[in-house]
């Protein structure tokens, strides 16, 4: 089978799409299929383009046996509407014309969201070449950025929602990453028949716990004494980041607990300012660190903080972290409710609490910090859980009977 995808992220980018896309499309080609990413230029999540790309609008590249074309667009720091949505209108038009000219004959037309314009580009490419649309939906959108008052204007949202059911409307299939979210879908009154869960996952042979953890808090000078709280991810609208620096303010007089954050986002320089602001001396900022190294800083935390929002949207998220924990053998503290706390409660890997409510954090946190051995259990439980439910391998699979599906033959 010839599968042709379209993800404006794909690595070396960091983030649970890239991640998602390049780890699943390698077990296709495993499987003997033939797969092509047409994605963009990689700059995520600070906007800079390495050198190697400068004076190109076409990149051809080799991950393992999957080609990967790489088109010009215009490149921004992930924060700021009007930037950000030109960066989305550049990649889906350089996606449409590397993928019908660049790409030859494919089986099926994949095109992941949250952005709805990448799904516009993989629509038109799958029109022009004849070909089954297949619509990933990582984040129901627009519903998220108006929970978020990102965006305002009713016009716009009208446009958006309207965008978002003509795109469920002319796919063959829709892949959702959470049960609650395809529930919803269905709700709105699309067909059950073609919504399809294929939740994200982890390599298990890569995500495992590792003696490097030691290495990274000697680099880092954390005393080895220090109880390491660890946030590693995207710090933007929906972390709700604030409320964490609240529990480090009411934890500040414990000297043997450290705040670490580790990743980039729009609310980064915010939150380092209000850490100053507040005078914290017991957190610690560290800028995005390679996947590679990723392991290794979970095994470094004694516990991990999972955090969303207190919003209706996030109710259908299960934050792709999560599993990475887990699979890291690192007990979690949530604030999130909705899938994220069902995945958690179902898997005994953690404590969750109210989302945005410090004084639960704290609370939760105290206990996991007096109970040390709780928090190995939790460790435990979490990794057998992602090994019996959330493997890549397992989920590229299932993907490979929605395309079966789609295309009306066993593949």
């Amino acid at each position: 089978m010839k599968i042709l995808f379209l993800s404006q992220f794909f690595p070396p980018e960091m983030g649970a799409l890239a991640s998602r896309t390049y780890e699943h499309a390698k077990y296709w080609v495993q499987e003997g299929h033939e797969v092509t990413v047409v994605c963009g230029f990689p700059n995520y999540p600070d906007g800079i383009v390495p050198p190697e790309y400068h004076g190109k609008w076409l990149a051809r590249e080799d991950w393992d046996g999957i080609r990967v074309l790489r088109g010009w667009l215009y490149a921004t720091p992930n924060r700021g509407v009007v930037k950000r949505s030109i960066a989305f209108v550049t990649y889906m038009i350089s996606s449409i014309l590397v993928a019908i000219f660049f790409t030859g004959k494919c089986d099926v037309v994949v095109a992941s969201s949250p952005q709805l314009l990448c799904g516009v580009a993989g629509y038109i490419v799958s029109l022009i070449k004849w070909r089954p649309f297949v619509f990933e939906v990582r984040d129901l959108w627009p519903a998220q950025i108006i929970d978020l008052g990102v965006i305002k204007n009713r016009f716009i949202i009208f446009l958006l929602s309207s965008l978002e059911s003509f795109l469920y409307n002319r796919a063959k299939a829709i892949v959702t990453i959470a049960p609650a979210m395809s529930r919803e879908i269905a709700r709105r009154g699309f067909p059950e028949d073609k919504i399809f869960t294929i939740p994200n996952g982890i390599n298990e042979e890569f995500f495992k716990p590792t003696n490097g953890g030691i290495k990274i808090r000697q680099e880092k000078g954390w005393d080895t004494s220090k109880i390491v709280v660890l946030y590693i991810g995207t710090m933007g609208l929906s972390q709700g980041l604030e409320t964490i620096l609240q529990v480090a303010e009411n934890m500040k007089d414990n000297s043997d607990v450290l705040f670490v954050f580790v990743g980039a986002g729009a609310d980064r320089e915010h939150l380092i300012s209000l850490a100053e602001q507040k005078k914290l001396t017991n957190t610690r900022f560290y800028p995005p660190v390679k996947k590679q190294e990723m392991p290794d800083w979970y095994s470094s935390a004694d516990i991990c903080l999972v955090s969303l929002k207190k919003r209706n949207v996030f109710l259908y998220n299960i934050p792709s972290k999560m599993f990475e924990i887990m699979a890291c053998e690192r007990p979690i503290l949530l604030g999130a409710e909705g899938q994220a706390r069902e995945l958690l409660e179902q898997s005994g890997a953690g404590i969750a609490v109210e989302p945005e409510n410090a004084d639960a954090y704290t609370e939760a946190l105290i206990k996991m910090i007096q109970d040390p051995e709780m928090g190995k259990l939790f460790g435990k439980k979490g990794r057998e859980y992602v090994l019996a439910h959330f493997t890549r391998r397992e989920n590229a699979r299932k993907y490979l009977g929605v395309f079966s599906k789609v295309m009306g033959k066993t593949v």
